[in-house]
């Protein structure tokens, strides 16, 4: 690897025009060496309108590398690039060095954290619109084949046929949230959501932070059964009842391959983190994650923290995470009790801690029982991607303990 030095004296002597000055998107604090003969070249340009000509660098910042003016730009760009990264993760290793003996495991989901924000921040993402042009008319090419396929629908199929229908499902970057008072049925409706991309081939991982494993495995189970033409009692799965044990055997034999994954803790952690999911993510690259009672998951944002600064953190960091993984997300919380009527759908103030999670997300749905009709539940969208204008709700025939979770019809 060529010098710090060397490299960094390359750009300041190769930034030569306004057009370079504007490509060149690192701040002087990514600088080794020459930052502040970097932050000389931009307040010349503020100042003039101009940059310095190589003599005036050298004058004022005789330590550059003169044998670096003859270095080609992109080259020295490249380059800067490596050596920045390889500075960044050096950094993050020594950063937690000291905790590696005492916290391995700590130390370790704080290294990984810390890499996934280098590659966050690093990464080409940003890219000048002008050069995207042929990319996005293909992009609106590849868009149009789906949508003219027989059945075709961007993004991620949902449970909702109202959803569905416009075309475009849970698509890449969105958080989609869920919010009920307790016992409305936020669980069975996010296990519905995660089986139902899993059966349509997407790699799905399903979360809970208040069930194990096994009674979500249970819950997945008879709605999986139900969509493959098999009829189990949750009740009986779970309690040891009678069923009938080939056509359990044989269901599950066919299940099996299904792209679900199922987490309920992490191991060595005390409570999920934002840290440890984005591990997760990272480890097992879903293309759509549910979270079961998201209230849960400890945002990072510190000790005496109010409630709503914790949940503005913990939704706004789930948003972020959604959008640099390029993956769909699907969470779940509280309603308030302000929202007491459980036969009414709660409204986008009444979310538990405050308004973050209406604010950070792309489609809010809430839901609620209806009177005197057991086997049926509203859900009400409450925010949806763009302001499209369709149905208000849509009405769930609701018989979870046989795996029956579909929409009857939208209400309007």
């Amino acid at each position: 690897m060529e010098s710090f030095d060397f490299i960094e004296s390359g750009i300041i002597f190769g930034l030569q025009t306004a057009k370079d000055l504007k490509q060149f998107r690192y701040p002087s604090t990514d600088f080794a060496t020459h930052g502040e003969a970097y932050t000389f070249i931009i307040k010349y340009f503020d100042d003039y309108g101009d940059v310095p000509v190589p003599e005036v660098l050298i004058e004022n910042y005789p330590m550059l590398d003169t044998s670096a003016q003859t270095l080609d730009l992109g080259y020295a760009v490249d380059s800067f690039k490596k050596q920045l990264l390889y500075r960044q993760v050096v950094n993050t290793f020594q950063q937690n060095k000291s905790l590696l003996q005492d916290n391995p495991k700590r130390a370790y989901s704080l290294i990984m954290s810390g890499l996934n924000d280098i590659g966050v921040v690093y990464d080409d993402d940003v890219i000048s619109y002008d050069k995207t042009a042929e990319a996005r008319l293909q992009e609106w090419k590849d868009k149009r084949l789906v949508r003219m396929a027989d059945g075709g629908m961007l993004g991620i199929q949902t449970s909702l046929d109202t959803v569905n229908g416009t075309g475009v499902g849970w698509m890449p970057g969105e958080l989609i949230s869920v919010f009920a008072r307790p016992a409305v049925g936020k669980t069975w409706f996010c296990v519905e959501s995660a089986v139902e991309a899993a059966y349509n081939g997407v790699k799905t991982l399903l979360i809970s932070t208040e069930m194990p494993e096994a009674q979500i495995s249970l819950r997945a189970d008879v709605i999986f059964a139900n969509k493959m033409g098999y009829e189990f009692s949750h009740r009986a799965l779970r309690n040891g009842e009678d069923i009938d044990e080939e056509k359990y055997k044989e269901f599950l034999l066919q299940l099996n391959g299904r792209p679900l994954l199922i987490c309920d803790h992490i191991s060595g952690q005390t409570s999920m983190t934002i840290d440890a999911l984005a591990s997760l993510i990272r480890k097992h690259s879903p293309d759509f994650v549910v979270i079961d009672g998201s209230y849960l998951i400890n945002s990072g944002a510190g000790r005496n923290k109010q409630a709503w600064e914790e949940s503005h953190t913990l939704f706004y960091a789930l948003k972020n995470l959604a959008t640099s993984s390029n993956l769909s997300m699907m969470v779940s919380t509280q309603a308030n009790r302000a929202a007491a009527d459980v036969f009414t759908p709660p409204q986008p103030d009444q979310v538990a801690f405050g308004d973050a999670l209406l604010r950070a997300s792309d489609v809010l749905l809430s839901m609620c029982m209806v009177q005197n009709e057991p086997l049926r539940r509203i859900v009400q969208y409450q925010k949806y991607r763009d302001a499209e204008s369709f149905a208000n709700a849509s009405v769930l025939e609701w018989n979870p303990d046989i795996g029956l979770i579909k929409e009857m019809y939208p209400d309007y």
